[in-house]
């Protein structure tokens, strides 16, 4: 019963519902607790969404930095090939001069002039800075040599042009046993004429090496201030190169010596490879040259790529010729790379702006809720949607070239640990796609993409990798148990899926096309030597014609455009 007071109001007793629902009432966070959690949340989620933005972007610059690495390796395999190839150019010159001389023991310094001048050696090699033959002369046989030059002199520019004025003179000076001198030549110019005394075994000490070992020699030749690349041949009576040392050294007759200009055939090398540089070194136990092409990028890469040449004239296993490439600086670094930095960025704004819904609304009623777990589920879809741009072709839907490059390691890793397994590429390009661009538009060339995708990855099992390196050049990357016969039975399949004309959708219309296809297979060590191997076949394919395929074996390393080639 309520109870009475003196000015007459009552006071009714408290209930023990109300006491219990203000002490639950009192258990709750305060408002600012709450807020504070939910900061707190939210800038955890903020951290998490940036480091995994960073991890991103950083996988997205490593990729990047690993293709321009394969790049640079790919354009000085393709710089040193060139350069190899324009200085054995030269053999056909030395050949057939060689011949000439050979055939002739009673040549004369015009008698050659007017041979040179008929093959228009000056003119079709624009590095041949001088050309002449060079006999052994004994100490004792000088006086002689002397009278006999001063009766047939040697006329530098042509046999019509006169001797060099001036008395004859041994260079560099000094008695030896025996002398190289020059009976015949014709230079470029009168810059680039060599003394008439110019003793050459004294300048190349290989010299007398090729005479025994009847193989050409490579080597610098310094002389009036200018260095230049020296290549001599030895020549022999009736052509032919005795079997045995003692034979070649009594059919000697002499040496076809040419110099050459090594800054022409750098600047050869590197046309077509915008901002390269390239130095070619020759390195002994007693001299060391370097000619240099091109500029040398600020903190540039560089790759080391051996020169066969002159080690057959007595060097030792790491002495003779290379060739270094300089390329453009490859950085991993994130803030180096726009595509990492721009995942970096946009990942880092999703996170801020997943972390503004979960304060906002977090906190909120039912629907509220419902509405940032339908964000988050958005956002994470996108998420995914851009893991999925990042390593697919969005073209085709294949594999892009960071994916590719991910599955080629993890193969090569199952082949080391399977003796029995080997790894194998086939790089696919597309036979004349600029044609169908030009003639038929850019959406037809899109169209012979996607049929090219899917037909490849109808001829190849389920464990296999189709993908798309970019353009028209496709890779596939297959594990093969037995031989190589397999991969090439599975590119003749392919070739032949892949003639099938297309439709284009348009009444009567159809685009036909073929490919070339380069297979290479083996148990590498990494993948930069199976691409490379594979790329290389393909470029032989392409060279042999087209529509086909070629296996790639050790003779394309040496310059063989035809190893391994097989024609549909």
């Amino acid at each position: 019963m309520p109870h009475g007071t003196t000015d007459g109001t009552t006071i009714e007793p408290r209930s023990e519902s109300a006491s219990a629902a203000r002490s639950r009432s009192d258990a709750r966070p305060p408002i600012r607790t709450r807020g504070s959690l939910w900061a707190i949340a939210a800038i955890a989620l903020v951290l998490a969404g940036v480091l995994g933005a960073a991890l991103g972007a950083r996988a997205v610059a490593h990729s990047s930095a690993e293709r321009q690495r394969l790049a640079s390796h790919l354009t000085a395999e393709e710089i040193a090939s060139v350069l190899k190839l324009a200085i054995r150019r030269e053999e056909d010159l030395t050949l057939s001069t060689s011949s000439f001389v050979a055939s002739d023991p009673k040549l004369t310094p015009p008698g050659f002039d007017r041979w040179i001048e008929s093959m228009r050696a000056i003119q079709r090699y624009p590095e041949l800075q001088n050309i002449g033959l060079v006999m052994l002369v004994q100490a004792s046989q000088l006086s002689g040599f002397e009278a006999h030059e001063a009766s047939e002199p040697i006329r530098p520019l042509g046999p019509q042009s006169l001797s060099p004025a001036g008395d004859f003179q041994i260079l560099p000076t000094g008695r030896r046993p025996y002398y190289c001198l020059a009976v015949a030549g014709l230079a470029r110019n009168a810059a680039d004429y060599l003394p008439e005394g110019l003793d050459y075994c004294k300048l190349i000490s290989t010299m007398i090496t090729t005479r025994d070992s009847g193989l050409s020699g490579y080597a610098p030749l310094a002389e009036a201030g200018a260095t230049g690349l020296g290549v001599v041949t030895p020549v022999y009576r009736a052509g032919v190169v005795p079997a045995t040392v003692t034979g070649r050294r009594r059919a000697f007759v002499g040496w076809l010596g040419e110099r050459i200009e090594p800054k022409v055939l750098l600047a050869t090398a590197i046309v077509g490879h915008p901002g390269a540089a390239v130095v070619f070194r020759f390195d002994t136990r007693h001299s060391h040259v370097a000619f240099a092409s091109g500029k040398v990028p600020a903190g540039a890469q560089s790759v080391t790529i051996p020169v066969a040449l002159g080690r057959e004239a007595g060097l030792s296993g790491d002495e003779g010729w290379t060739m270094q490439s300089f390329s453009p600086k490859v950085s991993a670094g994130i803030l180096a790379n726009r595509g990492a930095l721009s995942l970096l960025v946009g990942g880092s704004l999703v996170s801020v702006l997943i972390a503004l819904f979960v304060f906002v609304l977090a906190s909120g009623r039912m629907r509220a809720r419902s509405l940032v777990r339908e964000k988050t589920r958005e956002l994470s879809r996108k998420n995914r949607e851009l893991l999925e741009l990042a390593l697919h072709d969005p073209l085709t839907g294949l594999p892009n070239r960071s994916l590719v490059l991910d599955r080629a390691e993890r193969m090569l890793a199952r082949c080391a640990r399977d003796p029995n397994v080997s790894a194998g590429a086939l790089f696919v390009d597309v036979d004349g796609f600029k044609r169908v661009n030009d003639n038929l538009g850019h959406a037809a060339g899109d169209l012979l993409l996607r049929v090219v995708g899917e037909r490849l990855q109808g001829a190849v099992r389920d464990q296999d990798t189709v993908g798309r390196l970019g353009g028209d050049e496709f890779i596939v990357l297959a594990e093969s148990s037995a031989d190589d016969a397999a991969l090439e039975s599975l590119a003749q399949r392919m070739i032949e899926l892949l003639r099938e004309p297309i439709a284009t959708g348009e009444k009567s219309s159809s685009i036909s096309m073929s490919v070339s296809i380069g297979v290479a297979v083996g148990r590498y060590q990494t993948t930069d030597q199976l691409l490379r191997d594979a790329d290389m076949a393909l470029y032989a394919a392409k060279a042999a014609g087209k529509n086909r395929y070629a296996l790639f074996d050790a003779g394309l390393r040496r310059g063989d455009p035809h190893a391994a080639l097989r024609p549909v």
